[in-house]
């Protein structure tokens, strides 16, 4: 493949800028030209081609591999490449960009998929095992030990088969997790989906802007976990290093470019939410010295040194002989220049390659600072793939009240709170002030007792349905143990959610054969959690025990009101339990309620 060689008859290029802010799409589609390579030595000619069509008046968008970077340094422009299945740089040159929604943007790019089957991924296979990994870690600390080097970015590749479209899964991948910087490249060869949150650079005018990420937490289960996490790697101190070593290098990169004295860091140590784990980010920009234009600025921060790693040709040269593959794409950039010389490009982390056949290939990588181990890192690794494989099917959040004529809705604030910190931990758009509203323009028309159910959907659009509040039952009800138990590490646990098929149909299942009201639920340490639409209550010496919310279960508004009153209290609960106290549940649709409890062996105890 000969530098400028044009290979596809259909490519476009989508960029999803903002999309966690619900922002706006850039679509590029039918290129006039290709400007693409497959060798170092074209890397420049063609940089100097895309800014030559940019002046013209032309948008250019696509991307740089990582390895394009050695053509800038002569101590790697000798690499050999030959073997990489993708070409270093591919642009298009476009006429127009259209600029959408990110739902029309996503509904234009389906239309050009070729399968209506649920795309799934399988056969996830990584190049480097453990043992692998290992080794290049204790080289990597031989190198920091003796001072080559003071932190390294090092990275592996995962390959894997698709089934289905690569579109619907990019759709599929931006459902489950938007970020900021999300791109889709099809060069009529290859299908790039990249869902990166990290911006490697950002021209607006005379600005020149750059936001790298160092530093990872995972998620917690609920916000007060989360508040709790995200303060800790504000404060933990091997992420702050890793942060800073990474500003300092973008400083001086970005220096090289900008007016003397016009760098500066508005913002650092800042923390960003996602929906598996949480990323530590700074801000560096600087003002751009007149005459500078974008080969030049590639030239001279290609790649981001937030992937590679301190100083960056001493690691970049480390890491090419330790990992054993070729990153490609994978930390590269994609992004697109405008014709008045505006750009944004991305760091192409959570990347995946996908050929025209189904096979795919993703990056992931750590960064290795001294005092880093080889488990917590590989660890990091792995937890970086999960927003390609953790499936999660599109789901709702419930609220449901009590409303009387007397008093209205019951606990209302207490409801709104729960769904407040529900939509922030799931990043829901939720107007809780719109809520409220909503809420009683609908109780003006209620006559007598009534129960209403809200469900509200990621775009914080939401339903409200009412029925009329049959009477409690005088008489106890009845209920049993699962013999199945609950994960107290599934954070849907601690939120009401529309995913309650479990729940639901243990209940009815166990209704059926028992002729039970309820079901109670068991976590896999032996702790008593919650009913499948109850909260748990064992009267003990005058006072309410309820089981602790760290084993697995719902922050109920109706026992946050007897907890904050001093009437209940938490408390380590087992099955025995049942038998030492007189037994409730309730909710806030029914109150405090009676029950009896149907003694049956457990499945574990069933097998002794």
């Amino acid at each position: 493949m000969k530098a400028g060689e044009t290979t596809s008859a259909n490519p476009c290029v989508l960029l999803l800028d903002a999309m966690r802010g619900g922002g706006g799409a850039l679509l590029f589609e039918n290129p006039c030209a290709i400007i693409e390579t497959a060798s170092l030595d074209g890397v420049g000619d063609c940089l100097r081609r895309v800014e030559a069509a940019r002046a013209e008046g032309a948008y250019c968008a696509g991307y740089l591999a990582y390895e394009a970077g050695y053509a800038f340094e002569p101590k790697l422009a000798g690499a050999d490449v030959s073997a990489f299945s993708v070409p270093l740089l591919w642009f298009g040159v476009f006429e127009t960009a259209s600029m959408l929604s990110p739902a029309e943007a996503l509904r234009r790019l389906g239309a050009r998929g070729g399968s209506s089957e649920p795309p799934e991924i399988r056969d996830l296979a990584f190049d480097m095992g453990r043992k692998a990994y290992d080794e290049a870690f204790a080289r990597v600390q031989e190198h920091l030990a003796r001072g080559d080097i003071y932190q390294a970015n090092l990275t592996m590749r995962a390959r894997f088969r698709l089934d289905g479209d690569p579109a619907a899964l990019f759709a599929d991948l931006l459902r489950r997790q938007p970020v900021g910087h999300a791109a889709y490249v099809d060069t009529g060869k290859s299908r790039i989906l990249s869902l990166s949150p990290e911006l490697f650079l950002e021209r607006k005018g005379s600005t020149l802007r750059t936001r790298p990420m160092k530093g990872t937490a995972r998620r917690g289960r609920t916000m007060r976990e989360d508040r709790r996490i995200a303060r800790e790697l504000a404060a933990d101190a091997k992420s702050r290093a890793e942060n800073v070593m990474i500003v300092d290098l973008m400083r001086n990169d970005i220096s090289r470019v900008t007016e003397a004295g016009s760098v500066k860091v508005p913002e650092l140590f800042s923390v960003e939410t996602y929906r598996t784990l949480f990323q530590m980010t700074s801000t560096v920009e600087g003002r751009i010295r007149t005459g500078v234009n974008f080969p030049e600025i590639a030239e001279n921060l290609f790649p981001c040194g937030s992937i590679t790693g301190a100083p960056k040709l001493s690691a970049m040269s480390i890491l090419r002989d330790l990992e054993t593959s070729p990153r490609g794409i994978y930390t590269g950039s994609i992004g697109y220049l405008s014709p008045d010389g505006d750009f944004r490009f991305n760091v192409a982390i959570r990347t995946l390659v996908i050929d025209k056949g189904g096979a795919g290939e993703v990056g992931t990588g750590s960064g290795v600072v001294f005092d880093s181990g080889a488990a917590p890192e590989y660890d990091e690794c792995i937890l970086k793939l999960r927003f390609m494989t953790e499936k999660q099917e599109p789901f709702g959040l419930i609220e449901t009240l009590r409303w009387t004529p007397q008093d209205g809705y019951f606990l209302l604030s207490r409801h709104l709170d729960r769904l407040g910190e529900s939509a922030a931990y799931f990043g829901f758009a939720c107007d809780l002030g719109t809520v409220e509203k909503v809420l009683e323009e609908r109780a003006r028309a209620f006559a007598g007792e009534r129960r209403v159910r809200l469900e509200m959907a990621a775009d914080g659009t939401f339903d409200l349905t009412d029925t009329a509040l049959a009477a409690s039952a005088m008489t106890p009800w009845r209920v049993a143990i699962c013999d199945t138990s609950v994960s107290a590490e599934d954070a849907f646990l601690y939120h009401k959610t529309t995913r309650r098929v479990f729940f639901d149909e243990t209940r009815k299942a166990l209704a059926g054969e028992l002729g039970i009201d309820e079901v109670l639920f068991v976590n896999e340490d032996g702790f008593l959690t919650e009913g499948s639409y109850t909260s748990l209550f064992i009267e003990r010496d005058g006072r309410l025990l309820t089981p602790a919310l760290r084993h697995g279960l719902l922050p109920g508004t109706f026992r946050a009101a007897l907890l904050e009153t001093g009437r209940a209290i938490e408390a380590d609960l087992t099955p025995a339990d049942l038998a030492n106290g007189a037994v409730f549940l309730g909710n806030s649709v029914r109150g405090l309620i009676k029950a009896e409890v149907l003694r049956r062996p457990l499945a574990a105890e069933a097998a002794e």
